[in-house]
């Protein structure tokens, strides 16, 4: 079987098998909402986030007569019985049809709150949400997330003329009113402030500073909507638990001298509340928390924004301002690790989980530069029991025998099964984004020359004889580099972050081994990225330098060379 995701039912059925984070309902049934159609030699499957297709006799023998069978109420062994076939074989099946969105958990039990809460849920929201629900996975069923909606109480304030839209748009789908003032009510869970300013109704966010603090002191989530101009903020929003204060999320916000037309607030609130919807559902994915949208209403582009506490910031940060008084925003290297962070547990995405087993991210661990022009040159077979022996009585010589053993366990490849590479050291989504290089000066073994290595095969590739241009007389010299474009085709604009800390898992791994083995180890705290560049014949910008480490001599008191 297989679908337009190319998840195929092997997969990810073997995949359910181990990791935990894949749960296959156990009474499954199919969504609501979807459009089955059963063709010659084919299952299509529409209404879903992306439109299934099942091909195959499996598809075409199996999986009807399973459909028919999935109305909440079997367990996975009364399917194989139903079915006349093996549990293992209809488990495979379920954990397709789950993957790509065509079944959810079976209702729940009627004496439980969840079900009493959604008793009253209107027909087509509950369509909506057991539809698009696999878009996140974050709910097993559609009464989790209308359970989630129904113990949400919105309260609006700021504009007028937003707050009534935003009332309009949010009402039948959540408990949700207008506020009096600027003190919201006891069962309040999520405040939003509506801010408009516009040439004839200057300074929208008075008022706005008084509610941020009265909820930032009461612990109480706050969500924003800024229209200015023709620029609308979809957020951002203030959580004590999670987020830094307003202040700090909106020291940069920018403005827009276009006017703004009819129908742009109107716009704005339906916008805004999709991704209110969105983030209080779990149902449909949301830059929320963490992040949030900022939308031109006149092209309909729109970018994620984020931003980071500032230093000294009196309600949301424990630093002391460099100079006694807060910043006027966060510095640029602050507010990129806040744009790529992970939200915290409960705003995690299951849907996203699957992407590790398609078949491309898979592909992706077993791809490393191979340079294969360049002359080869062997190395001796890693010798990794000299790591398990504890302290060496006398130092090691950096010979080539050394050399392949900090290659292999910085860099290398423990073991490639037939569904996963294992390493030697921690990699992002096992992608293995670290490259690395030697520049040999006086290795007993390999001659002199910069060379890369080729993780797979574990060997040399031969670059160049020019050593000069990595300056230096330690014996050699380690050049660890980042395969951006690789972790970039799964993990977009995550993928620098992850090429970074892949780096410090490796370094940490070429330190423990070269301590082990008692050769001197010193990281070099600055070098040249252009010259060392053109010495390794990569581009910095696509490949990064992340780290340059001499090896050779006792280690001195710190670790480093003698």
């Amino acid at each position: 079987m297989t679908e337009q995701s190319t998840l195929t039912a092997e997969s990810i059925g073997a995949a359910a098998r181990f990791d935990p984070q894949l749960r296959i309902p156990r009474r499954p049934r199919v969504r609501r909402g979807l459009v089955i159609s059963i063709e010659p030699e084919q299952v299509v499957v529409t209404g879903t986030p992306k439109r299934q297709l099942f091909r195959g006799r499996s598809a075409a023998d199996l999986l009807p007569a399973l459909l028919d069978l999935l109305d909440g109420s079997h367990t996975h062994a009364d399917l194989a019985v139903g079915l006349g076939r093996p549990e293992e074989i209809v488990f495979k099946a379920l954990s397709l049809l789950w993957a790509s969105g065509v079944i959810e958990e079976g209702p729940p039990e009627a004496a439980t709150e969840t079900a009493l809460v959604v008793e009253d849920v209107d027909d087509r929201l509950a369509d909506f949400l057991s539809r698009v629900g696999s878009a996140t996975e974050a709910n097993a069923s559609w009464e989790q997330a209308a359970a989630r909606l129904h113990h949400t109480s919105v309260e609006i304030f700021g504009d007028p003329g937003l707050a009534m839209l935003l009332e309009e748009e949010l009402s039948g789908s959540l408990p949700v009113r207008r506020g009096d003032g600027y003190r919201p009510s006891q069962e309040t869970t999520l405040v939003v402030w509506a801010e408009a300013e516009t040439e004839d109704r200057p300074g929208g966010g008075r008022g706005g500073a008084a509610l941020a603090n009265h909820c930032w002191e009461k612990g109480l989530p706050l969500l924003r909507l800024r229209v200015h101009g023709r620029k609308a903020a979809l957020g951002p929003l203030a959580d004590p638990r999670i987020t830094p204060c307003l202040g700090c999320l909106s020291a940069g916000d920018a403005s827009d001298e276009r006017m703004a037309m009819p129908g742009d607030h109107r716009l704005a609130a339906a916008l805004f509340a999709r991704d209110l919807f969105a983030m209080m559902s779990r149902t449909t994915p949301s830059p929320l928390p963490m992040r949030w949208r900022v939308v031109d209403l006149e092209t309909l582009g729109h970018q994620d924004a984020s931003s980071a506490t500032r230093p000294g910031c009196p309600r949301c940060s424990a630093a002391e301002a460099p100079d006694g008084t807060p910043l006027e925003r966060a510095s640029l290297a602050t507010r990129f690790e806040a744009s790529v962070a992970m939200p915290p547990k409960e705003f995690a995405d299951l849907k996203a989980h699957q992407m590790h087993y398609k078949p491309s991210n898979v592909a992706l661990q077993r791809v490393s530069r191979t340079w294969p022009v360049a002359q080869a040159v062997e190395l001796p077979p890693p010798g990794h029991h000299r790591l398990d022996a504890g302290q060496p009585a006398a130092p090691a010589v950096v010979d080539a025998a050394a050399v392949s053993l900090l290659l292999s366990v910085t860099a290398g490849i423990k073991a490639d099964h037939k569904d996963k590479v294992a390493r030697w050291t921690a990699s992002g989504g096992n992608i293995g984004s670290v490259t690395a290089y030697a520049v040999v000066r006086d290795v007993p073994g390999l001659p002199t020359g910069v060379y890369g290595y080729v993780a797979t095969e574990h060997r040399l590739a031969r670059l160049s004889s020019n050593i000069g241009a990595v300056t230096g007389d330690a014996p050699v010299t380690l050049v660890l580099t980042g395969d951006f474009l690789k972790v970039a085709r799964k993990y977009s604009a995550f993928a620098l972050r992850i090429v970074l800390l892949d780096s410090g898992c490796a370094q940490a791994t070429a330190r423990a081994a070269a301590h082990t083995l008692d050769i001197g180890l010193a990281p070099r705290p600055r070098w040249d990225d252009e010259v060392v560049a053109t010495a390794l014949g990569i581009n910095p910008d696509v490949e990064p330098i992340t780290a340059v480490i001499d090896l050779g001599g006792r280690i001195g008191s710190r670790g480093g060379s003698k």
